[in-house]
């Protein structure tokens, strides 16, 4: 029984590590092409529109396998940013000072993420939360792109992070004012 539970848990271990790089590839692979369909103008815009649609539609087509990490990814973001806070600085980057309520707004927005993710995750893949999953992807390929807008990308993968909790809240409150008697 005890090699069964292991040959899970190495199964499981494995998932994970793949839709980590099955995300993050796409996203990356996006994001790259992006750069070279609208701002590089030495490389074939072809190229850059090919790379873009393509990472975009394997990331739509298996959404299902990477949707589950996305609690993970924000968490790590959330430890990236209690970093920058704690040093003053962008991570990898001493140069580029970052001001200490910026961080701890960072740091909120990633825990904040990572929970509603997490809480998406337990809910079954209706279409809300599948385009909820996708918009969080398209914002982290724009933040791998040459587009100097990261603060609006990550602002928007928040929001969309939040679309299941609220479509959830709104379903509740639905629910209690269709109960006969409930003046709601």
């Amino acid at each position: 029984m005890s090699s069964r539970r292991t040959i899970d848990v190495g199964r499981s271990k494995l998932s994970v590590t793949l839709s980590l790089f099955l995300f993050f590839g796409c996203a990356a692979f996006a994001g790259v092409g992006a750069t070279v369909a609208f701002i590089d103008p030495t490389r074939p815009r072809l190229f850059g529109f090919t790379a873009m649609t393509v990472a975009i539609a394997v990331a739509i087509a298996t959404v299902k396998t990477w949707e589950k990490a996305l609690p993970g990814i924000f968490a790590f973001g959330a430890l990236n940013a209690l970093i920058m806070v704690c040093q003053g600085h962008a991570l990898n980057s001493p140069e580029v000072p970052v001001a200490r309520p910026l961080g701890l707004l960072l740091l909120a927005g990633m825990i904040a993420a990572s929970g509603l993710t997490a809480y998406a995750n337990d809910q079954i893949l209706r279409l809300v939360e599948r385009v909820s999953a996708i918009g969080v992807f398209l914002c982290c390929a724009a933040l791998f792109s040459g587009f100097d807008y990261q603060s609006l990308f990550m602002t928007a993968g928040f929001v969309c992070a939040t679309f299941p909790a609220i479509r959830h809240w709104l379903h509740l409150r639905r629910k209690r004012v269709e109960v006969p008697g409930n003046r709601g």
